[in-house]
């Protein structure tokens, strides 16, 4: 399925909807709820900060990719957009952070058809959700399609489990990348917390 073809089942499958107050304030319709101290509480077991204006949430029915993200459509040639996501179950299968980053790594943006070879530019330990995780930075193009992407993936744990979070800017292959997504994307992941255990850690 190519990309537009996956943005329109987004469309088809997912509750999409720029963040504002009047649509922060109907809980009971919604996954989420805005709180006192003004970060947002997805399903009373994640909270972060809000993403400002001009991202639309996408939430994937079960069974899907991802759990939850933001979608930010910008200007200039398609595919010119960014996307950033929470993800409980990353590709792969190991609980080592490089051995899951390697798995990672062979299926990523393999559901989006695109063609292109991810490079790796940087590598690091960071520290996230308190403890000890690993951010990657690639890139890749595709010359048939005229299309590049800039993407930055965050492995981390919950419990003994890893999961993460990334970023995924798709440009014309002309076209510049912008820094901006991922300061807000930076800003996401640093914010985060988990409200209480998840399933596996109260086995």
């Amino acid at each position: 399925m190519k990309r537009k073809g996956l943005m329109i089942l987004f469309a088809l499958l997912a509750l999409v909807w720029v963040l504002g107050c009047a649509t922060l304030q109907q809980p009971s319709e919604k996954p989420y709820r805005l709180s006192e101290r003004g970060t947002l509480i997805w399903e009373d077991e994640f909270e972060f900060m809000v993403p400002p204006s001009g991202w639309s949430v996408v939430q994937v029915e079960s069974g899907g990719e991802f759990g939850f993200g933001f979608l930010r459509r910008e200007r200039g040639e398609f595919p010119s957009q960014s996307i950033f996501v929470y993800d409980e179950e990353p590709f792969g299968g190991s609980l080592k952070l490089e051995e899951r980053s390697e798995e990672f790594f062979k299926r990523y943006l393999w559901a989006a058809a695109i063609s292109m070879n991810l490079k790796v530019l940087e590598t690091k330990r960071v520290n996230v959700v308190g403890g000890e995780g690993l951010a990657v930075i690639a890139e890749g193009k595709d010359p048939v399609k005229k299309e590049k992407v800039r993407s930055k993936i965050v492995f981390g744990k919950r419990g003994e489990r890893i999961v993460s979070w990334y970023l995924t800017q798709w440009r014309h292959i002309d076209g510049s990348f912008d820094p901006s997504a991922f300061e807000v994307f930076d800003k996401f992941v640093a914010s985060f917390k988990f409200l209480k255990k998840s399933f596996y850690e109260t086995l």
